[in-house]
């Protein structure tokens, strides 16, 4: 068993974790401690799931709950592009961040 850091599941989502962060920063304060709180902490919610799928003899649902968490963060990442409050170039590049995540997450379960 790979120590989960090591994980590229884990990798990516650390990286998408940074962004999110800078997202909220930048935010209007009437969005930054509603749904930039939020999406900081579905992304958390993704990383300690990776934590207790690696950990966990019975994976499926650590990673249920992680691929909860990742489509909550989608949902919020589409409302905050549909109010504008991220470029169209940001947005894409979070959205494949997510891609890869839920297609990692997906494979994982698959082979569990």
């Amino acid at each position: 068993m790979a120590l989960s850091e090591e994980l590229p599941i884990f990798r990516v989502s650390y990286d998408l974790l940074e962004k999110i962060i800078e997202l909220a920063k930048d935010m209007p304060r009437m969005l930054r401690y509603t749904i930039g709180e939020r999406m900081v902490d579905q992304n958390l919610e993704i990383l300690a799931q990776v934590y207790r799928a690696n950990l966990a003899q019975d994976k499926e649902s650590a990673i249920v709950e992680l691929l909860v968490a990742q489509r909550t963060l989608l949902m919020l990442l589409r409302v905050v592009y549909r109010q504008k409050v991220i470029s169209s170039g940001r947005y894409a590049e979070m959205l494949k961040l997510l891609d890869s995540i839920g297609k990692q997450a997906t494979a994982w379960k698959n082979r569990g």
